[in-house]
This record gives C-alpha cells, structure tokens and sequence, in this order.
C-alpha cells in the first residue's frame, strides 16, 4: 500500500508538563481555515522520564480531524524538542508554536498564503500578548518586550528591526531549514533555566545565509502571560538568561547591535533606571533597571567564559561554523 499524500504543513509543538493546553492547541488547530488535508501535527513529549507519558494520554482518542503523532524526546529543552518534531515532519512547511497559545482561526492559512506569494524562507505571525491575572509590576515597553515583540508593521514586512519574529509563530520552508541547521539547543529554554533566543539566532542565521523572512500581521495568535510572569524575580531571571544567550549567539551569527545593548551607555541607562525608581517609588522603572543590569551582568560574564573555553565569536572566525561544530549542537 502506498504511502498517504504528505500534507502542506506539519504543526510542531514541543510540550512539557502542560497537557491540558496541548489539548486546547490542538482544537483550535481543528477550527484553521487551512483544509484538514494539508495539515498534520506533531506532539513531541518533553516531560521527565517515567512510565506514565500524560501528554500522549491527553491526545490520545481526541477524534482530531488530522493526523496528530506524539513523539518523546528524552533531552531536555525546548529547541531539542522542537528539533525532533522537526526531522519527524512531512510537510513541505513546518509551522512551531507552542501548547498554550491560541492560533485564530485564518492563522495558518495566513502564513501559508505569505510563503507561497513572497517565496522567502519564513514567515512569522503577529503574536498578542495577553494578561489573564493581571500584573505584579506595571509594565514598561521594555519589560513587555520581555514577553514578545510589541511593534507589528499595519502589513507584510521583512523581519528587520524593530520587528522581529516570535518561535511561538513562525512558518518556514522545512528542507532549507535542515540545511542551514536547526536551533540551538544551547540556547532555549531548557526547565527551570530560563533560555531564550533560539528563534531569534535561528532567523539571524538564515537571514545572515541569504534567506528572507517576512512579518505577516494578519496570522494572528494569543499567548497568555500569567502574573507569576511580571513579579521582579521572573525579569531578573529572564534578564541573566537572556544575557547569557545573547553571549553564545556569537558563535554562530553576527549579532545585531540592538539586540546586545551592553555597552556603558546601556549600564549608565540601567543604574539610572534603577535609582529613579528607587527614588520616586516607581516600581516598574526600577524592575526595568535591575533586569538590565542583570542581563548586562550576565552577558560579559558568558563572553569571558566562552573566551576562557577559546570559543570565538563568529565576526572573528577564519570561518564560519559547520553543523557538526558544538556551537550548532
């Protein structure tokens, strides 16, 4: 018997410990305008090892109307799972996003019709940022950043600063992604530690190989962000761990300078960010602060570890990196 027609996109969500949201993705993903023919999606369980997989029992026997396979993959992190639901794939296109986000219903089909009319390599949607609990801190611009990307151009654009796409929603052409390399698994989320930037060297590197990628902001989803999420010790932790992975960045992409921001003027703007708020009892410039100075901190302290190790950034390189290098593990 021959093998069914692969569908036009596979979905791919790696999920860890959050079942019940799996099973909300996956019923949005039913009500896409995209036909149920050229879909699929691919669950890859991430959890801790045990002979109970809840994840696969949550999807199992949930009358999708596509193909859902769940996968396991046992190394922790967010771009190891991603990575294995991506070899896995069968589409022509793989479109990640993530267990508690929450697509509209034309999102894939907008994604879709972007690729194929501007033929670039990826294209990432608008991602609304929600806060269902309420805030510990009110919000600077900055701090919000923290949890997306604020500014959306009104139509398509190239993904160029201030813009930038967002790894909870991005479409992008499979095989030419296998060639480049796949994320970083140094970079990400992995548990408790609170990585990031995986999507973000991701585009850099394609756009850095020749590739475009577009901004379409009519494929549209909501990503929740809880209260435990807007309280000091979550932007100090998001602030050292996004420091760190900005620092590894360097070994494989020539890092944009708006997305370093750590040089003296970046640390004379965080301490006077902090002692204003300090001062004039204004919470949220001076969470803003401390998190900059978290994340400056943490950056130049991975830099001189890295250069301790000989890892050398990619702008001083005889060459550029080739995937069986550790930068690209």
């Amino acid at each position: 018997m021959s093998d069914p027609k692969p569908p036009l996109v596979s979905v791919v969500v790696s999920a860890r410990g959050n079942t019940r949201h799996v099973r909300n993705l996956l019923g949005a993903l039913a009500q896409q305008t995209l036909s149920r023919g050229q879909l699929e999606a691919i669950v890859v369980d991430n959890d801790l090892p045990g002979p109970v997989r809840p994840i696969a029992e949550a999807v199992r026997d949930g009358g999708w109307p596509f193909p859902v396979r769940v996968l396991y993959e046992p190394t922790p992190g967010l771009s190891a799972g991603r990575n294995r639901g991506i070899c896995a794939a069968r589409g022509q296109y793989v479109a990640i996003t993530d267990p508690d986000i929450t697509p509209e219903p034309g999102w894939l089909e907008a994604l879709v019709t972007a690729i194929e009319e501007e033929k670039v390599f990826a294209v990432g949607g608008r991602t609304h940022v929600t806060y269902p609990g309420g805030q510990a801190t009110a919000l600077t611009k900055a701090l919000r950043e923290c949890h997306g990307a604020v500014d959306w151009p009104e139509g398509r654009e190239l993904a160029v600063w201030p813009y930038w796409v967002t790894g909870c929603n991005l479409l992008f052409h499979r095989q030419t992604a296998l060639d480049i390399g796949l994320f970083r698994t140094d970079l990400g989320r992995r548990g408790r530690w609170m990585g990031d930037c995986e999507d973000l060297e991701f585009i850099d590197r394609a756009r850095q190989a020749g590739h475009r990628i577009l901004i379409e902001p009519a494929a549209v989803a909501s990503h929740p962000v809880h209260r435990p999420e807007t309280t000091l010790k979550y932007f100090l932790r998001q602030g050292a761990g996004h420091g760190v992975c900005v620092a590894r960045m360097h070994l494989s992409v020539i890092v944009e300078p708006a997305a370093i921001q750590a040089g003296r003027d970046a640390v004379h703007a965080a301490v006077i960010n902090l002692a204003a708020g300090w001062t004039f009892l204004d919470r949220a410039r001076a969470v803003e602060g401390a998190r900059d100075l978290a994340r400056i901190g943490a950056y130049h302290l991975e830099r001189g570890r890295l250069r301790l190790l000989g890892r050398r950034p990619i702008a001083l390189a005889q060459h550029a990196p080739t995937k069986e290098s550790p930068a690209w593990t």
